[in-house]
């Protein structure tokens, strides 16, 4: 029974990763590896310091920013886009149960994740290579790091899915994603507006999901370290607010009318 759900999530999740490599989301690493060369080239005139920085900060931001952006955007659509098009009832008349379909959705995006974060760390690497830069271990924790947000996102931007439209997902989505990475403001708000209850601060604080955490493009850039005890803790966490959001979108997802 167990090899049977596991098999149908599979394949679920391989059929989602094609779906996006016909969609062209990996076009993303051409503009990646154009950003990356364009910038080599033009910070080649910096002192080697700040060339190095730069390049650091620069790819990273790049990372992120691309791969929140398929999260986001392809996320969004992947249940709606199923329910748009029909295609989703030929599934559910086979032995797949809602939840399967929900979790292999997530598996595919996060793979399609996986194969874009890959190459883009590559192609950093690389440039600093060909610049003559020290390769620095530093930046695959960081990018490990960030694609663990990335995979939080996925989960965000699929329960927003299941739960309401294309449109309105997108937005409760993208809303979250920058709450979540300016809740420390959330946090500070009474120290800034006396009439916020500390209290409710806090709570809508710990409620956010906490991007800025998964964001250690300050330590690559100032050679701070990351402790392998860091990187395990934002992976709970990933783990624990992900699943519990998977959880709730498997839940309300078994109960929506498809008609």
């Amino acid at each position: 029974m167990a090899a049977g759900r596991l098999s149908r999530t599979a394949a679920v999740a391989m059929n989602t990763y094609r779906e996006s490599v016909r969609e062209r989301v990996l076009y993303n690493l051409l503009f990646f590896a154009l950003l990356m060369t364009l910038s080599g080239l033009l910070l080649r005139d910096l002192s080697i310091r700040q060339d190095d920085r730069i390049l650091k900060d620069l790819g990273l931001a790049a990372i992120d920013l691309f791969g929140t952006v398929i999260a986001i955007f392809i996320g969004v659509g992947l249940v709606n886009k199923e329910i748009d098009r029909r295609s989703l009832y030929p599934l559910l008349a086979k032995p797949l149960r809602r939840s399967e379909f929900v979790v292999g959705k997530f598996a595919g995006l996060s793979l399609t994740l996986l194969v874009n974060v890959a190459a883009m760390t590559a192609g950093l690497y690389f440039t600093l290579a060909v610049t003559r830069h020290p390769l620095d271990l530093h930046i695959a924790k960081a990018v490990a790091c960030l694609y663990l947000g990335l995979l939080l996102t996925v989960a965000l931007a699929l329960f927003f899915s299941a739960v309401t439209s294309a449109g309105l997902a997108v937005v409760c989505t993208i809303s979250l994603v920058l709450a979540g990475r300016f809740a420390d403001v959330v946090r500070n708000m009474p120290e800034v507006a006396p009439s916020v209850p500390r209290a409710l601060a806090r709570a809508v604080y710990f409620a956010l999901p906490n991007f800025a955490n998964f964001d250690l493009k300050d330590r690559v850039v100032h050679a701070d370290p990351i402790s392998p005890a860091y990187l395990a803790w934002m992976a709970v966490y990933a783990v624990a607010y992900g699943g519990l959001l998977l959880t709730g979108a498997a839940a309300v997802f078994a109960r929506r009318d498809l008609k």
